[in-house]
């Protein structure tokens, strides 16, 4: 179970901390039951109690719900997982940091969270169950604070960056380039989240599309989505010379969780960025220690016309000859290459019973995908992909 140093379930006797566990999750259980009346409440109490916090959030709750209840979720459903949790619970305090949260502002959120399952679990938030909620909570938070007082003696909280180059690939789809005002520490397969001029306090997941550069570039693949706030502003209203903010990197997919096996990629829409950049870091490495590491990546559409990087990824194919590069489309029958789902697809042809597998795009896709590997022998363990990106991620997945 999470233990922050200095409290916590961890150090309960056993017994006590099964009964503790118990307690969290039947609780949790009636307040997941809630759904949006839930969350509505609480961020209702938090407010009306501590309304100079408001200002912190954006102006419309429904995605800041969803996410903290995905939190919430997470951590509960994997206090069990000491490590693995900390290092979950440890980001999220790294991450805050750019919505400016204070040590201070954690008890409000506590105090919110307790009223909000005194009011829907009833009867089964007896003292017992809050006393374990109050254990939790103050071990979460600890473990927060310390991980985003360690991160600001080494990065700020956010970076402010300059777009240089918009590449409109279609009437959805456009490719942005921006430099940081410094480096920005990330690895290749992970996001970081952004916000733009016109959406203040809303922030957004962006996949990385490059590998680390030289001149500390940054490139992403943005889709604008109906009805997406920071997709839309990103694709139709940004211009070169505009600024944005972006947030630290998150996710554990890397190329490094691979040790020096062959890979295959399996791409949904923009969800082709992280591998594209995983792809380019292969190349540099391989290039770099004259081996030959294979890696196949499947890119899924479903119409020609929304293959919107190929001409990049040809060249990249061209620049390391172990790279094989498949479109594959799934919805137009006229079309002359390789047609269906990309993850039924991408089964046919792994390499070899060693390689990896990274698995990028849409959550229904990324789930269906995971499947369909696991079927044909694709150890789960093997199967990596960014499960932040997904809510909540499949039941035994690495999540990698």
């Amino acid at each position: 179970m999470l233990s922050g140093g200095g409290g916590g379930l961890r150090e309960l006797p056993e017994q006590d901390a099964d009964l503790a566990l118990t307690a969290l999750t039947e609780t949790f259980a009636c307040l997941a039951a809630g759904g949006d009346d839930a969350a509505a409440y609480f961020y209702g109490w938090l407010f009306t109690t501590n309304p100079e916090l408001r200002d912190l959030f954006p102006p419309a709750m429904d995605t800041q719900r969803d996410r903290f209840f995905v939190a919430l979720t997470t951590i509960v459903q994997g206090m069990t997982r000491s490590a693995e949790m900390a290092a979950y619970v440890a980001q999220l305090g790294v991450d805050h940091r750019k919505y400016l949260v204070r040590p201070a502002m954690y008890p409000p959120v506590g105090n919110a969270l307790i009223a909000t399952l005194r009011a829907f679990a009833g009867p089964a938030f007896t003292p017992q169950a809050e006393r374990a909620w109050m254990s939790a909570f103050e071990s979460v938070a600890r473990l927060m604070i310390n991980a985003a007082e360690e991160a600001s003696a080494r990065t700020p909280a956010y970076w402010t960056a300059q777009v240089v180059a918009h590449e409109k690939r279609s009437h959805r789809i456009a490719v942005l380039t921006v430099e940081t005002s410094q480096p920005l520490p990330y690895q290749a397969g992970q996001h970081v989240t952004v916000q733009t001029e016109r959406w203040p306090r809303v922030w957004r997941p962006y996949s990385v599309a490059c590998r680390p550069r030289e001149d500390g570039l940054l490139r992403f693949h943005v889709k604008a989505v109906p009805g997406g706030w920071v997709s839309t502003a990103l694709v139709d209203h940004t211009r070169v010379g505009d600024t944005i903010v972006v947030g630290p990197a998150a996710g554990s997919m890397s190329l490094g969780l691979a040790s020096k096996r062959d890979l295959i990629c399996v791409a949904g829409g923009t969800g082709l960025a992280p591998l594209k950049a995983i792809a380019e870091e292969v190349a540099f490495a391989e290039a770099a220690a004259r081996s030959r590491r294979h890696v196949l990546l499947f890119c899924g559409a479903r119409r020609e016309a929304e293959l919107y990087d190929m001409k990049d990824l040809w060249q990249l194919a061209e620049s390391y000859p172990w790279l094989r590069v498949y479109p594959v489309i799934s919805a137009d029958r006229g079309y002359r290459g390789m047609r269906g789902d990309v993850g039924q697809v991408a089964a046919r042809y792994l390499p070899n019973a060693e390689c990896e597998a990274y698995v990028a795009g849409p959550a229904a896709m990324v789930r269906h995908t995971i499947t369909v590997l696991t079927k044909v022998g694709q150890p789960i363990e093997r199967i990596h992909f960014d499960d932040a990106l997904l809510a909540p991620p499949p039941t035994g997945a690495s999540g990698t």
